[in-house]
């Protein structure tokens, strides 16, 4: 469908504004993707929405939900696979008049054309979500093969076959084929950011990393585990007679018209099989923005202003999994504009950024992140994004571009904000130096969101509170701290009123997830980020230069006004976006500072 006759049919039907539609229009010919994709990623509308709108206009009927199990096989399957799936249509019943069909594009006059032809009978389309249209025709047509399992010797990998093109446009009939295209496929539509391919002793386990948290998505005969590893082993270029060594590769895929680059990495394991673990990488996804990162109104106006000041390094510390790549990307795209030379060493490169220069580093060749980092010196750089600082000699070069007039973005592996200026002392870095260059870190952690459809509210408990931090002194604290207008903490620019600065008293309302068929029952759907941002400033300068500890280092930014990861956590349960067992699991317990203990029992140590 033409893309902005779509656009035009969600503006009446679903309300979707015209100048957010003139936008994605201008990204849709930029990028290639498709209308419906970039509404969905960018939360405007979800499938359902499009569906329901497409079926108002077309004066069609709707339904919401495709039951597979009620679909007759013999006859969904006379489509060939690789027509109902490019379409998007699902044969699912016919009487001597007509055959009944869903349709995720009802104006696709085209494919019911030539459904009309082979049936011989007219056909009566009914509207479906397009994604569960091809969750269904997988399902029905892994059925018709044999139940989606594998079952025979027709699963062994052709070693010279490779697969290319959209998954979906496939209409192989190797049950292997087939059955690791609908690993792909499933992991797309339930958001999996990573598959886990595991030995067991009698069967082959696949597991989903799913808003951070594994789940058992499927299991196949153990004897299968070669050939699906030879098959993916293939699609990666990787080396099929190698079963004693580790190996990393990498897949380009087309997975329902969307691009992934997927990272492949396998081991050798006692049971003889080697285990295999794919990071998927949506690269049709929109990038987020800095405000869409989920900072507090405060630390969003302090990130801004570090990410434009012409010199100084600014750090994103957190564990793997933290989402420490998509906040550089942010950054990186508040402030690209014509005029700046933006050069990035990454590995791997994530997303590429219009405007900006990536480079991708490979220590095989000698291309290493402080090689990548010196040459960058050569080519007149504004601003320099290093992927991580893993050693001096990093760091040193880090410092000396940051100490000549350039910006330095870089992520390192650390517990909270302070244990990063410890961590680059015990690499050898004098403090002095940390003390010049550094000039804010901040710390992260991913916590899962509630599922709007199903949370359920509660009376919050007093020892939740307590553990949250939530107490009159602490709120009393946090407004005193505020009127010290000599903090680097309180910019102007942060107006809104901190929910944290005031108690909320007693019968507070927190909520807990559920699970519905929205979330597919966890009661979790996405996550965001909960953040703690250390400014060097003069409370925290004099303590780096003397080499203090990270707790000192993080209870004197504390008491000038720095929220910690659990402050942050706190905020964001208040607002009923997650739950308190989720921010307790991802932060540790704050540091007392004596302005938060009571009058009564301040000086008073244990």
């Amino acid at each position: 469908m033409e893309q902005r006759f779509l656009g035009e049919i969600l503006h009446r039907r679903a309300g979707v504004p015209l100048d957010r539609l003139e936008a994605l229009y201008a990204v849709q010919r930029d990028k290639g993707i498709d209308l419906v994709d970039l509404l969905v990623n960018g939360s405007i509308l979800d499938e359902a929405s499009v569906g329901k709108a497409l079926a108002a206009e077309a004066e069609l009927p709707y339904v919401d939900q495709v039951e597979p199990d009620r679909i007759v096989t013999a006859l969904a399957t006379r489509l060939p696979i690789s027509f109902a799936k490019s379409h998007k249509v699902l044969v699912t019943n016919e009487d001597d008049f007509a055959v009944y069909v869903l349709v995720g594009d009802p104006f696709d006059t085209v494919a019911l054309d030539e459904m009309r032809v082979l049936f011989g009978k007219s056909v009566e389309p009914t509207v479906a979500p397009a994604e569960r249209i091809v969750d269904a025709i997988n399902r029905v047509y892994e059925r018709d093969a044999g139940g989606g399992e594998l079952e025979s010797d027709e699963g062994q990998v052709d070693e010279h076959e490779v697969a290319g093109g959209d998954i979906l446009d496939s209409d192989d009939e190797a049950p292997v084929i087939r059955w690791v295209n609908s690993l792909f496929l499933q992991a797309m539509k339930e958001r999996a950011s990573d598959i886990h391919i595991e030995p067991e002793e009698k069967e082959v386990l696949v597991r989903y990393r799913i808003d951070g948290e594994l789940y058992v998505a499927r299991r196949a005969p153990r004897a299968f585990m070669n050939s699906i590893v030879s098959r993916i082993k293939i699609e990666a270029a990787l080396n099929i007679a190698e079963k004693r060594l580790p190996q990393d590769g990498r897949i380009a895929k087309k997975i329902a018209g969307k691009g992934f680059d997927i990272r492949v990495s396998t081991i050798p394991t006692s049971r003889g099989y080697e285990r295999i673990v794919m990071r998927l990488l949506n690269k049709s996804s929109v990038l987020l923005d800095l405000p869409d990162l989920g900072f507090s109104s405060r630390d969003y106006a302090l990130m801004d202003s570090l990410i434009h000041k012409p010199d100084g390094i600014v750090l994103v510390t957190g564990p793997t999994g933290s989402g420490k790549t998509t906040t550089l990307y942010a950054c990186l795209n508040r402030i690209n504009q014509p005029n700046i030379n933006i050069l990035t060493a990454e590995d791997p490169v994530e997303y590429e950024l219009a405007g900006i220069h990536q480079v991708h580093v490979n220590a095989k060749i000698g291309l290493t992140f402080a090689s990548a980092l010196r040459a960058f010196l050569r080519q007149d750089p504004d601003v320099v994004m290093v992927g991580e600082i893993r050693d001096k000699e990093t760091v040193e070069i880090a410092i000396n571009a940051s100490l000549t007039g350039h910006l330095v973005l870089s992520t390192i592996h650390t517990n909270d904000a302070a244990s990063a200026f410890t961590r680059m002392i015990d690499m050898g870095v004098e403090p002095f130096l940390l003390r010049s260059s550094v000039v804010g870190i901040l710390a992260q952690r991913l916590v899962r969101m509630l599922c709007p459809h199903c949370k359920e509210a509660y009376e919050a408990n007093p020892a939740d509170l307590e553990e949250l931090g939530i107490t009159p002194e602490r709120c009393a604290a946090r407004a005193r701290r505020r009127l010290n207008t000599s903090s680097r903490y309180y910019p102007r620019a942060a107006t809104a009123q901190d929910p944290l600065e005031n108690y909320p008293g007693h019968h507070i309302t927190f909520f807990r997830p559920k699970g519905c068929d929205k979330c597919t029952q966890t009661g979790f759907m996405g996550r965001r980020g909960i953040y703690e941002l250390l400014m060097m400033d003069d409370t925290v300068g004099p303590l780096v230069l003397k080499g203090s500890d990270a707790q000192t280092i993080k209870r004197s930014a504390m008491e000038a006004g720095m929220d910690s990861l659990r402050d942050d956590g706190a905020r964001k349960v208040l607002a009923g976006l997650t739950s308190v067992e989720e921010v307790l699991v991802a932060t540790q317990d704050d540091i007392d500072t004596e302005a938060d203990r009571p009058a009564s029992v301040r000086n008073v140590r244990v």
